[in-house]
């Protein structure tokens, strides 16, 4: 059994880049079915957390195949947006779809973010941080590239609040893989997945851990019962 918890970084970013590879022609696909397409309107309801009133420089972090640029892109007519990903093949799938877009595309892992400090108002990250093989680094990263009063914007799967949802979870979390193997022929990507969900740190303690990095006025929003939550926090 996988178990994120005992493995050491260097371990973790091998893992996740095999994974990511393998995956990510069928990340969209995959997206959906773990989230039964409601990770969607949760991106979309965590894009409004974002003030469009003035030009801002935005960081997609861990964009992935860039769902989230796509939804800033389209609501958010003034916002520069840069994205980053530390495998190249999701970072291809991104450019495919966001081709009609003037952006910016860096490969690049989130603990060593190659950009000068104070660079971004926003920095936003969906589904990405449980990825990171070292959370500490990427968040001291965040902060140093993220200019004064910017925000850091992470959406996130979660503790559920009551045990009907804890149960349901735990179901889930047993048919999700055999799902990835009849849809995806790939079982263990999604093991993977259903492990570093339950492997993340529930609210109080993500927030506890933003604010160790000098993060401010931490806010919590959670969706469907906490399935899923928005962190943010300001520098």
């Amino acid at each position: 059994n996988l178990n994120l918890e005992s493995i050491t970084s260097k371990e973790k970013r091998t893992l996740v880049k095999n994974i990511f590879t393998q995956v990510s022609e069928n990340y969209d696909f995959m997206n959906d079915l773990m989230s039964f397409g409601l990770h969607r309107f949760w991106k979309i309801q965590f894009c409004s957390f974002m003030n469009n009133s003035s030009e801002k420089n935005v960081l997609d972090l861990a964009a992935g195949s860039g769902d989230l640029t796509k939804i800033i892109c389209e609501n958010f007519k003034n916002f520069d947006v840069t994205l980053t990903d530390s495998n190249k093949k999701m970072l291809n799938e991104a450019k495919k779809k966001l081709r009609n877009h003037k952006l910016k595309f860096v490969q690049s892992f989130a603990e060593n973010l190659p950009f000068k400090k104070n660079t971004f108002d926003y920095i936003v990250c969906a589904f990405g941080v449980r990825n990171f093989s070292n959370m500490d680094k990427a968040l001291f990263e965040i902060h140093r590239t993220l200019k004064s009063k910017g925000k850091f914007l992470c959406l996130e799967f979660s503790k559920p609040n009551n045990v009907s949802f804890q149960v349901a979870f735990e179901i889930y979390g047993k048919i999700i893989p055999k799902m990835g193997k009849i849809f995806a022929n790939n079982e263990n990507a999604y093991k993977y997945l259903i492990e570093s969900i339950k492997a993340f740190p529930n609210q109080d303690k993500f927030s506890s851990i933003l604010q160790r990095h000098k993060l401010k006025n931490i806010e919590c929003y959670d969706i469907l019962n906490g399935i899923a939550s928005i962190h943010i926090g300001e520098k």
